[in-house]
């Protein structure tokens, strides 16, 4: 894959058994890093913690599932990798095909990630307007969507799937009562580099008060001003009409 020109994530402290993090560095994973070959800077960092399963819903951005996608560490470019984004932890996993460890890294120093599907990018401490972590970005410019997701483990006896958690568990237990509930924050990135928190589809569009209406009709076409429309595919699609 091609790299892509874009350029999560303060410390989670969970006080129970969820996170299992490793303090020393394993016989293990230290076979694997001798092993890296190319990759051996990316994969010397910290193995990345496990989760207990007995909770409803998962900690990553998306799903536990791994993807095939390339990233710039430390401004070194790697592709054919494994990646996903823990957003309990906010940091984001590699890993290699042929071997289940992981190895996580912090939003500091990870310039971009980026899958078919997405692109990440890594903001660390210090940066004037969006808390340290990681964003899915929208639009290719000027103007531009950075998405931040964080989940938090809690419990709960009630019914907690779909609406109440943020996103649909296929494999929800009854029987659990700790969930992973998630949380969105939107920020709109202006052509001068301005950014500024949107807390909807109403808000994105007052950003473009000279095609408003133009906007407002290519959405109800797609049927995305409707409650409870994908915000993401909202953002993408005004992102989309602007940039022309």
């Amino acid at each position: 894959m091609k790299i892509c020109h874009f350029i999560i994530a303060a410390t989670c402290c969970l006080a129970v058994s969820c996170l299992t993090a490793r303090s020393q560095v394993s016989a293990e994973l230290k076979a694997f890093q001798d092993a890296a070959g190319s990759g051996s800077i990316l994969f010397r960092g910290k193995q990345a913690g496990s989760y207990d399963r007995r909770a409803n819903g998962n900690p990553y951005w998306y799903s536990d599932t791994f993807v095939p996608g390339e990233i710039v560490f430390e401004g070194n470019f790697y592709d054919d990798i494994l990646v996903n984004v823990d957003a309990v932890a906010g940091l984001a996993l590699v890993r290699k095909e042929d071997t289940p460890i992981a190895i996580s890294l912090n939003p500091g120093n990870v310039s971009v990630i980026r899958t078919d599907a997405s692109t990440f990018v890594g903001i660390g401490p210090g940066h004037p307007s969006l808390p340290e972590g990681f964003y899915e970005v929208f639009g290719s410019g000027p103007e531009m969507v950075y998405k931040h997701v964080s989940k938090k483990l809690q419990t709960s006896t009630q019914y907690m799937n779909g609406d109440p958690i943020g996103y649909y568990d296929s494999d929800y237990n009854p029987e659990y009562t700790s969930y992973f509930a998630l949380t969105k924050t939107y920020y709109f990135m202006d052509g001068n580099g301005v950014f500024s928190r949107i807390r909807g589809r109403k808000s994105l569009i007052r950003k473009f008060p000279e095609r408003r209406a133009e906007i407002r009709r290519s959405l109800a076409d797609k049927r995305l001003d409707l409650p409870g429309a994908d915000f993401d595919a909202c953002c993408r699609e005004v992102l989309r009409i602007t940039a022309r």
